[in-house]
């Protein structure tokens, strides 16, 4: 799975997964094993576009691409299976080098912008970093090029009706972290060490944000048992 696309159809808001067939022959109704999630799941209306044109499709072969609706399981990256159970190798997430906070210019339309924010996080036009559970804070977004933060204010306000301001924050890093023997974080004795602005990216993976590279090597050297990575998936996790 390479992309997920919010909005295919705006007068739904429908999510449409974006699924290359590697091998073998898809065929519409199949049960797949979602590896991530361990489970099975039937792909009842597969779909092929050509331009702004969506039609059904009953068959498809490797080489092909297809989008399937997502209720909000997938991620860039999922691995479907239809026999041997294997999964690709994830695609990364590289780190912003662009970080602006997220300012709502009419509270009332809370509900629209929370769904807004998340699905276009989800499906990477953004990344977003929360406070983490229960803590007071302003979400703060992400992106590698300064285009892409203007891109995300245009569709929150053409495809959701929301408006929003960007306004500038101290970051200019952001590590995902994790301990080197693979045991749990305390996020709580993480954030009052004062390393940096501990935060949420949008699937919960734990992330700190520095204001500069001096903070990045002071952190390495005040907590080496620490793994502070340039990509989601360089964190390391305990096996199982």
């Amino acid at each position: 799975m390479f992309k997920v696309q919010a909005n295919m159809d705006r007068s739904h808001h429908d999510r449409v997964a974006f699924v290359r067939v590697c091998s073998g022959r898809f065929e519409r109704g199949m049960k797949v094993h979602h590896v991530r999630l361990g489970r099975d799941i039937r792909l009842a209306n597969p779909s092929q576009f050509l331009a702004q044109e969506r039609s059904l499709i009953d068959e498809a072969y490797a080489g092909d691409v297809i989008g399937i609706h997502d209720p909000g399981s997938f991620e860039i990256g999922d691995t479907l299976t239809g026999g041997t159970r294997f999964r690709f190798p994830p695609i990364p997430s590289f780190a912003p080098e662009h970080f602006a906070r997220v300012v709502m210019a009419n509270p009332l339309k809370r509900k629209q912008f929370s769904r807004g924010i998340e699905q276009l996080a989800q499906e990477g036009a953004v990344q977003l970093y929360r406070p983490l559970a229960n803590r007071a804070g302003d979400l703060v977004l992400g992106a590698v090029g300064q285009l892409q933060l203007e891109v995300v204010k245009h569709r929150l306000r053409t495809e959701y009706g929301v408006d929003i301001r960007l306004e500038p924050v101290p970051h200019h890093f952001a590590r995902w972290v994790s301990r080197n023997d693979g045991r749990p974080l305390d996020l709580k004795a993480l954030e009052d060490a004062w390393l940096g602005t501990v935060v949420l990216d949008v699937r919960d993976r734990p992330v700190l944000l520095f204001e500069g590279e001096w903070a990045i090597r002071s952190a390495e050297k005040l907590r080496p048992d620490l793994v502070l990575a340039e990509t989601a998936h360089g964190v390391v996790m305990r096996d199982g």
